[in-house]
């Protein structure tokens, strides 16, 4: 897990709490969980409709989500859409749609057993 997400990030975020409740992390968590798979169709939906704008918005968004939770890899596959798109470049899009919704799918796995963790 700590290569998917980085777990200094999740302590700092425990740290906010004087008496370690995980609330402020479960809340993020999810919301990332509920608002996230919106950000990675609306990446796919940008990408058929040839809108680069659509696709910056979402990786925007879902770069600023997933870096708040110390999801760095998917943070950097956001940010290296984030260039692809303002420079319309179709190709590096297509490749950063396919390696974003990968990344997405380990951060979520890795963010619901943490989830889970510190639920219980």
């Amino acid at each position: 897990m700590e290569q998917i997400l980085d777990m200094s990030v999740v302590e700092e975020l425990l740290s906010f709490s004087d008496d370690g409740d995980p609330e402020l992390l479960l809340d993020l968590i999810q919301m990332f969980l509920d608002d996230g798979p919106s950000k990675v169709s609306a990446v796919n939906e940008g990408l058929q409709a040839g809108d680069f704008d659509k696709m910056e918005r979402a990786a925007h968004s879902l770069k600023g989500s997933s870096g708040n939770l110390g999801a760095r890899l998917l943070q950097d596959a956001c940010e290296q859409m984030l260039i692809a798109t303002r420079h319309h470049r179709l190709d590096d899009s297509r490749r950063l749609t396919a390696l974003l919704g990968n990344r997405f799918a380990e951060a979520e796995v890795a963010l619901k057993q943490l989830y889970a963790n510190y639920k219980a």
